[in-house]
């Protein structure tokens, strides 16, 4: 008998956006993610929409007050100005202000020095040399992995976003990965890689997900839990 697998979708409720993921569990579970507030609700298989609004509505203080905590626990980037720091690849270094009015971003031996007229131009210039640096590690990343796991991403793309660290369209073979996990260690991005490869062979996050990734990377819940601490 085939094993049932996850669904997701998105419920709005009095105020409240919920990404409601179907499993086979036997009772209604509620997170907060970070790094923005995230709500999750994992919902058994066959509870109706109904009561699975009632559940969110009827939690909506203690999600309110666990939002606030996140924030309070990863907070935004500081500002990129003289004494401000920055990270990456889960290091952080200290601001320097760069000549120049042209967005960069590059690392010296000094600290992090990045170019712009303003705070927004200076975080394009940080968020090329993030690029950069993805750019540089994922080839020698998809070489290695995508033998193991059996699939071939069609194509690897970089995006910021705001609420995931990865997305993969298993009709098209194309992956995303957030361009913000520059800023933590490598093996957050071999995690959330891995994690995007498997989605071609399982696209929910049931028993056969993670099976996959047990077998191919045994700490991934301690992976995925720094990523989560660290926002």
């Amino acid at each position: 008998m085939p094993r049932p697998t996850a669904s997701t979708s998105l419920l709005r409720v009095a105020g409240v956006e919920a990404e409601i993921t179907y499993k086979p569990i036997k009772n209604l579970r509620l997170r907060v993610l970070p790094p923005d507030g995230r709500v999750a609700v994992s919902v058994p298989v066959g509870v109706p929409e109904h009561a699975v609004r009632s559940f969110v509505e009827g939690h909506r203080e203690w999600i309110a007050g666990a939002q606030a905590k996140v924030q309070q626990l990863s907070p935004g980037p500081g500002a990129l100005a003289a004494g401000g720091r920055a990270r990456i690849w889960g290091t952080w270094h200290d601001v320097i202000l760069g000549e120049g009015d042209r967005p960069s971003a590059h690392l010296a031996a000094a600290g992090l020095v990045v170019s712009g007229d303003d705070e927004e131009s200076r975080r394009r210039g940080l968020e090329q040399l993030y690029r950069r640096e993805l750019e540089s590690a994922l080839p020698a990343l998809r070489a290695r992995w995508e033998p193991l796991v059996g699939k071939r991403a069609s194509l690897v793309r970089l995006r910021r976003m705001t609420t995931r660290w990865g997305t993969c369209n298993t009709r098209t073979g194309a992956i995303t990965l957030n361009v913000a996990l520059a800023e933590h260690p490598p093996s957050a991005l071999e995690y959330v890689l891995v994690h995007e490869l498997v989605h071609l062979h399982e696209r929910g996050h049931g028993p056969g997900f993670t099976a996959w990734m047990d077998a191919l990377l045994p700490d991934w819940r301690d992976r995925r839990g720094e990523l989560q601490r660290r926002g």
